[in-house]
């Protein structure tokens, strides 16, 4: 299960999430951890890495997302707890959204690439039927 921003095959941010990380054990931060593989295709660098990232990451973002969208001003953001993926999307008012991100291969100390979208507001609505779905499958365990 996946959400992108972006393009369809360029330009373009996609985490494709594997599951729980373990069964539940009625500790939050046992519990809500979610392997994921990050893709990155921006200008003319493609990439990919392993990550895990929280449960409650995804739905922030897709509230924060959601209320942008509707408003099509203001600031989402898609930052995990160990930083190796950051996003952060602001729309103009007018129906442009600029996707300012950064991307860490290994937490802490891997490599790490900046990069810059632009999207239009249309492209958000599958992002967020896509987040909705992730969300859905993959709730926060409160215990």
């Amino acid at each position: 299960m996946k959400f992108a921003l972006g393009g369809e095959e360029y330009e373009r941010i996609e985490v494709d999430v594997a599951g729980y990380e373990r069964e539940p054990v009625g500790q939050f931060y046992d519990d809500n951890w979610l392997p994921v593989t990050v893709s990155v295709t921006v200008g003319r660098f493609v990439g990919q890495f392993s990550a895990e990232f929280m449960s409650d990451d995804f739905s922030r973002f897709l509230s924060q997302l959601s209320k942008l969208y509707e408003t099509l001003s203001g600031k989402a953001e898609f930052n995990t707890l160990e930083r190796q993926l950051f996003l952060v999307l602001e729309g103009d008012g007018k129906g442009h959204v600029v996707v300012r991100g950064e991307a860490m291969d290994r937490v802490g100390t891997g490599n790490q690439l900046l990069f810059d979208l632009e999207l239009d507001q249309t492209q958000l609505a599958k992002t967020i039927r896509e987040l909705k779905d992730v969300v859905a499958a993959y709730p926060v365990r409160t215990e």
